[in-house]
């Protein structure tokens, strides 16, 4: 018995350690948002009560805190103060993402995409594409209003903007989330109805441009938890180690 429940708090101090190394690594990759592996204990069922048999990983959680606001030389830099998130669209497999990464440019087409070439959505039901003129480009001078206008001047010194306004969206559970890799994360169920709207409007942030939303990793507490995982791990490999020795004194006992 203390030979698997000792396994068990391995795999579980194994999952931890996985989880903080994962948030160190990204310490630098804006909008990302950090994990926390959250745990159960394991007990015998039965009549009476139940025995401890270990422990399991229950969830590894999202944590959705601001990050920190850098400002850049980009003006297609944008930063969520608050909540919501940018919609964007992919157009190989044509889903639609929700990222707080608001690294973006202008392509050749005049479309707002990020470094993937995902377009960057707006308008009333966020299923625009943000697109300055083709015949405008390229654009210069670009500023972003607090209700989501966008503006430019074109090649002609002109003024020219974008019909569609940015949109943010939000979820009333963003925890429900799915994570997509490129702190790109996908609409589930669980996050239950997204809801769009203008920037600083109802429960949704501001949008700053020329600014990015850091990590919102600690990187002195994920190091404190890396250490803490690590006491973890080495003290149930000892408890396995101790029932192996307990194991081979009976047999020679035998």
């Amino acid at each position: 018995m203390s030979m698997s429940i000792g396994l068990a708090g391995v795999n579980a101090a194994t999952n931890d350690l996985n989880t903080t190394a994962n948030n160190i690594a990204n310490v630098s990759t804006y909008g990302f948002k950090y994990s926390r592996a959250e745990f159960g204990d394991l007990v015998n069922g039965g009549c009476g009560a139940g025995a401890g048999i270990g422990v399991y990983t229950q969830d590894v959680n999202q944590l959705f805190g601001q990050g920190g606001i850098t400002t850049t030389d980009n003006a297609l830099d944008f930063a969520i103060t608050g909540c919501g998130f940018f919609q964007v669209k992919d157009l190989t497999d044509s889903g639609t993402y929700y990222t707080r990464n608001g690294s973006f440019h202008v392509d050749k087409d005049g479309f707002i995409v990020n470094n993937l070439g995902q377009q960057l959505m707006g308008g009333d039901d966020g299923t625009t594409p943000l697109q300055f003129p083709a015949d405008q480009l390229p654009v210069a001078n670009i500023t972003l209003g607090k209700d989501g206008t966008i503006t430019a001047k074109g090649k002609d010194g002109a003024d020219v903007s974008i019909e569609a306004k940015l949109t943010l969206a939000n979820f009333p559970s963003v925890s429900g989330l799915q994570p997509a890799g490129d702190t790109n994360w996908i609409a589930t169920p669980a996050a239950g109805t997204v809801v769009i709207g203008a920037p600083g409007t109802g429960n949704l942030g501001n949008v700053m441009n020329g600014a990015l939303e850091s990590s919102n990793v600690n990187l002195t507490g994920q190091l404190v938890n890396m250490i803490i995982a690590q006491r973890n791990f080495g003290a149930n490999a000892k408890t396995i180690t101790a029932n192996s020795e307990m194991a081979q004194t009976i047999i020679a006992i035998r």
